[in-house]
C-alpha cells in the first residue's frame, strides 16, 4: 500500500566523524541538533516525536534503555515522545525508517530522527565485544570484529566466483579516499594509492588495514515533514519516496541477499529501477563489500561492479558515483549515525548543496544499510530511496 502523505528531509545536520575520545554522547548529539533546529526554523513544540538510532550504547556508555529521554531532557527538550532503537549498523537507518512511516501514515507532521554512536572506550577489548553481540557468531579473537571475519570470507568467495582480485579491492578504498577529501566532515582525509593499500597490514585475508573501516563516534540529525507542514513552515527538501525494512534468512543458501529484497522492495514501493538512480551511498564496512551491495541494489549484474570500478563509473563524475561522501571506510562509521548521515548526504546531493563532491544533475538517490549477522546473511538491511 502506497503511503497517504509525501515526507520531505530537511534541516540536515552530520558532526565531524571520529575517534574523539574525550566527548561524551551528548557532546557529540548537541551540536548536530542546534544545528538541525536552526537550519530548519523547527521550534520543539512543532516536533510530534523523536526517533534515536544507537546500537551500542548500553554496553559500552552504560545507557541501554532510555537513551534518547536522557539526551534531550539534558538538551531541555522535555516531554518529548522518544523511540530509542537499536538495530546493528541499520539503527539509524532504521529510525529513519520509524520515522517515515510516522510521518507518512499521517500520525505526525513533523519528526525529529538522530543517529549517535561512540565507539571509543578505553577498553579495545570492550569495543570488539559490542560489535560481537551484533551477531549470533564468538569472536575468534579479542582483538578483532568478527564481521572482519565475515567480510573476509565473502571477499574471497568473490574472488573465487568472479575473479576479483585484492587490487580492484583497493582500488575501491583509493576511490573513498578520494571522495573523503572532498568531505570535511570526513573521518579519514588523507590520499593513498593502490600500492599503499596492498601494503598496508594484513587483517585478514585479502583485507589489509586501509580496505577496512576503523571506529569511529560521531552524531547525525534530520527532520521528516508532511508536506502540509513544510508549505506552512515554507519549508522544502527532497522526498523519501520509498523506505523499506527486511530481515535477513539465517539458512539463506543461494537466494537473494536480505539488502537484494529490500532494494527490489524499495524500487517497487517508487516506482522507479536501478536506471534511475542519480548516485547511491551504501554500506561498505570493507572496501568489497561495496562492491557486492552494488550488486545487490541492481545496479549492475552479478560481477558486474568490477567493471564498473575499473572504468571509474561509480566514482565522482562517473556514470552512478558510489560513496561521495567517502563511504564508511573513509567518511567514519560510527553505526547509529551512519544510516542517518546517508540520508542527510543523498538529501545534499539531490539539492544540489553538495559543495566539491556534488554529482551533476543528481535527480534520484539510494541509500543501503546493512546491520548484524545472522548464518551467513546480514541480519537486516534498510533502503531508501530520495527524490527531487
Amino acid at each position: 500500500m502506497v503511503a497517504p502523505y509525501s515526507v520531505l528531509v530537511c534541516g540536515g545536520q552530520i558532526g565531524r566523524f571520529g575517534r574523539w575520545n574525550n566527548l561524551s554522547l551528548l557532546d557529540l548529539v548537541k551540536p548536530v541538533l542546534t544545528g538541525s533546529l536552526a537550519s530548519a526554523g523547527i521550534k520543539l513544540a512543532d516536533i510530534g516525536a523523536a526517533f534515536v538510532g544507537n546500537s551500542f550504547g548500553g554496553m559500552l556508555q552504560n545507557q541501554e534503555t532510555i537513551l534518547g529521554q536522557v539526551l534531550f531532557s539534558t538538551l531541555g527538550f522535555a516531554s518529548l515522545r522518544v523511540h530509542n532503537v537499536k538495530n546493528a549498523c541499520s539503527s539509524g537507518s532504521d529510525a529513519v525508517h520509524l520515522g517515515w512511516s510516522s510521518v507518512a501514515y499521517g500520525q505526525y507532521d513533523c519528526v525529529l530522527v538522530v543517529g549517535v554512536e561512540k565507539m571509543t572506550h578505553p577498553d579495545h577489548r570492550g569495543t570488539m565485544a559490542a560489535l560481537a553481540s551484533a551477531s549470533d557468531r564468538q569472536p575468534t579473537s579479542p582483538n578483532r570484529s568478527v564481521f572482519m571475519d565475515l567480510n573476509s570470507e565473502r571477499a574471497l568467495r568473490y574472488m573465487r566466483v568472479y575473479g576479483a582480485t585484492p587490487r580492484h579491492y583497493a582500488m575501491c578504498a583509493v576511490k573513498n579516499r578520494a571522495h573523503a577529501l572532498l568531505n570535511e566532515k570526513a573521518a579519514i582525509r588523507s590520499a593513498i594509492t593502490v600500492e599503499d593499500v596492498l601494503a598496508d597490514r594484513v587483517v585478514l585475508n585479502p583485507l589489509t588495514r586501509a580496505m577496512c573501516g576503523g571506529i569511529a563516534d560521531g552524531a547525525a540529525s534530520l527532520f521528516l515533514v508532511s508536506e502540509k507542514f513544510a508549505r506552512r513552515h515554507s519549508l522544502s527538501g527532497p522526498r523519501i519516496i520509498a523506505s523499506s525494512v527486511e530481515g535477513g534468512c539465517s539458512d539463506r543458501q543461494d537466494g537473494p541477499s536480505v539488502t537484494a529484497r529490500s532494494a527490489k522492495a524499495a524500487y517497487e514501493y517508487a516506482g522507479v529501477g536501478p536506471v534511475d538512480i542519480s548516485l547511491a551511498e551504501v554500506h561498505d564496512p570493507t572496501s568489497p563489500q561495496e562492491l557486492f551491495d552494488i550488486e545487490d541494489i541492481g545496479l549492475c549484474a552479478p560481477g558486474g561492479s568490477i567493471a564498473l570500478l575499473e572504468r571509474q563509473a561509480t566514482s565522482l563524475g562517473g556514470a552512478i558515483p558510489v560513496n561521495v561522501s567517502g563511504g564508511l571506510t573513509a567518511r567514519g562509521h560510527p553505526v547509529g549515525a551512519t544510516g542517518v548521515a546517508q540520508i542527510i548526504e543523498i538529501a545534499e546531493q539531490l539539492e544540489g548543496r553538495a559543495g566539491k563532491r556534488q554529482v551533476d544533475g543528481a535527480r534520484i538517490g539510494i541509500a543501503q544499510m546493512a546491520g548484524g549477522l545472522v548464518g551467513a546473511d546480514s541480519a537486516v538491511a534498510t533502503v531508501h530511496i530520495l527524490s527531487v
